[in-house]
């Protein structure tokens, strides 16, 4: 992964191998009331037995891992905000297991169901 503060005339790496827990980088969102938050699923590899939620308040100069109730089965596959409820925050595992925060990562709660697998979310306010 790679940042850009110019507009993408040049690029520098957020040092996923170094910074991150798991070097594999998969989805990213965007706190959509603070734009400098960003949230990313991470993994071992493509499916990897376990991942990560991560979340950065400086544009991905740094970044955290977040307090999942248990560990993921893969891969963290991507996440889902809404500009509705900006500190709710979905975030999935490839392999079908679903986390949903309602402060923005500080906790979480991983739904119920699971899923066979999951490529792609979203979720809309009722």
């Amino acid at each position: 992964m790679f940042w850009s503060d110019d507009r993408g005339q040049t690029w520098t790496s957020i040092g996923v191998k170094t910074l991150w827990p798991l070097p594999y980088a998969r989805g990213i969102a965007v706190k959509s009331d603070e734009p400098r938050v960003l949230f990313a699923g991470c993994g071992q590899t493509t499916t990897g037995e376990t991942g990560g939620v991560l979340r950065s308040n400086d544009a991905g100069q740094s970044w955290r891992s977040l307090p999942l109730p248990e560990r993921p089965n893969a891969t963290m596959w991507g996440l889902a905000t809404h500009p509705a409820e900006p500190a709710r925050l979905v975030a999935f595992s490839l392999f079908g297991e679903v986390y949903v925060t309602e402060d923005a990562g500080d906790s979480w709660c991983k739904i119920t169901r699971e899923f066979g697998e999951i490529r792609a979310a979203a979720w809309l306010p009722a």
